[in-house]
């Protein structure tokens, strides 16, 4: 059994109803996005000339507007990502993570590592006092959802390397003093490399 199959049926013997929200993608490039007010959900398809967008949910694709190519997590290189989306009014979410603290966005892994993923694509602010405000905010959201699926899975990743992923505008600076402090002490305190991007590259 590989490790991506270990570790999903890890999952699935931690979470109970799990197998309701998990979803397995076999494209080696897709995206996610966050629909406000719902959750987050892998894109289909999208198409330019209309800014319509495609996404299935309880197995049923539906037709979205307002289809923004900046607002997008991209995943790259992938062979096999299991995806789970943890933050939303959805009813199945909130049955299956519980309800009263923010938490990161979505997770996914791979052969290789359990993503944490926290969105702040819709800041507005490039003054440093709100760059550093919605950059703490992702980090307590990601701190908090770690906790949990540390506690659900006893610390136990099967050999999948955790990372967490702050998504911010292109116009935050990437790599400044400000967020390096951040991710230092990041590290220090949950064991777990932290970056600034939008994408990830599988392998």
């Amino acid at each position: 059994m590989s490790r991506f199959e270990r570790f999903k049926e890890h999952l699935l013997n931690s979470f109970d109803r799990l197998n309701e929200i998990l979803e397995i993608e076999i494209r080696d490039e897709f995206s996610i996005i966050d629909i406000e007010d719902k959750r987050s959900f892998i894109v289909v398809s999208e198409n330019l000339n209309d800014n319509t967008f495609i996404i299935c949910h309880n197995g049923i694709n539906t037709i979205q507007t307002n289809f923004d190519i900046t607002k997008l997590f991209n995943i790259k290189n992938a062979q096999t990502v299991g995806f789970i989306p943890i933050d939303g009014t959805d009813a199945c979410l909130m049955q299956l993570l519980g309800t009263g603290e923010k938490r990161c966005d979505f997770a996914f892994f791979d052969e290789n590592n359990f993503c944490f993923v926290e969105l702040k694509l819709n800041a507005t602010s490039i003054k440093p006092r709100s760059m550093r405000e919605n950059r703490k905010d992702a980090i307590e959201q990601l701190k908090k959802t770690i906790a949990l699926f540390d506690r659900k899975l006893g610390g136990n990743y099967e050999g999948l390397v955790p990372e967490a992923y702050v998504c911010t505008p292109q116009t935050y600076p990437r790599e400044n003093a400000s967020w390096q402090r951040l991710a230092k002490v990041f590290l220090e305190q949950v064991r777990i490399e932290i970056f600034e991007t939008n994408e990830k590259f599988c392998g």
